[in-house]
């Protein structure tokens, strides 16, 4: 089987935002995911790890250094930026929109909430929890091929039911694709990080065509 190479286009403006929503619009089925990271710069992390050291620090400062100290990319939702929105179009061809700012992420989180389309997302208690904490509603249509997946494995032991995205759908894609160790890139337009993420797009959309050809099979 050979290798599936994925192509993207990037976009990080608003009208180049907006221009590629309206296109998105025509397609009836898209694969979605999101890159995040902590709302709080590294820097400040790194101070509050260097505070947490002083035996002076009363506990409300304890408090609120760990807060810092320990943001990142999964924290709570008031406590993270989508800095990536990933939409697949197809088992090879990606869209990522990059939101540098909040006003950008709401622009396209409303456009979720408004797409008539299926988005298919891999792990939505995720993504969909910081949807949720933005705009409080959820996509008209949506499946978690998650969910899905261990429905179909239906396996009590926890290393035969791994279903993570990788675990999954290595095997389609650039075997580089499982390597990469920098899921908040200082640099949101750095080219090995988009061609990672470009890649979770296409293959959640290859996964979606995977799951439909199982239930054809029965």
């Amino acid at each position: 089987m050979s290798v599936i190479h994925v192509d993207f286009r990037v976009v990080g403006t608003k009208y180049l935002i907006l221009k590629a929503l309206k296109e998105l619009e025509q397609y009836d089925v898209l694969g979605f995911d999101t890159e995040t990271r902590g709302v709080y710069p590294r820097v400040d992390r790194e101070e509050a790890h260097e505070l947490l050291k002083s035996p002076k620090l009363d506990m409300e400062h304890q408090r609120v250094c760990r807060l810092v100290a320990n943001n990142n990319g999964l924290s709570y939702p008031s406590l993270v930026s989508v800095t990536h929105f990933v939409f697949g179009i197809s088992e090879s061809q990606s869209v990522i929109i990059i939101t540098d700012t909040p006003h950008l992420e709401m622009l396209v989180w409303k456009w979720v909430a408004a797409y008539k389309g299926l988005l298919v997302i891999h792990n939505t208690l995720f993504d969909l929890k910081i949807m949720y904490h933005r705009v409080k509603c959820l996509p008209q249509n949506y499946e978690d091929s998650v969910l899905i997946i261990k429905a179909y494995i239906n396996n009590a032991d926890t290393w035969k039911a791994r279903v993570g995205l990788k675990d999954l759908m290595a095997e389609y894609y650039d075997p580089g694709w499982t390597l990469i160790d920098g899921y908040e890139p200082e640099n949101l337009r750095d080219p090995a990080f988009l061609r990672y993420t470009a890649i979770d797009g296409a293959a959640v959309r290859k996964l979606w065509d995977l799951i439909l050809e199982q239930r054809a099979n029965g």
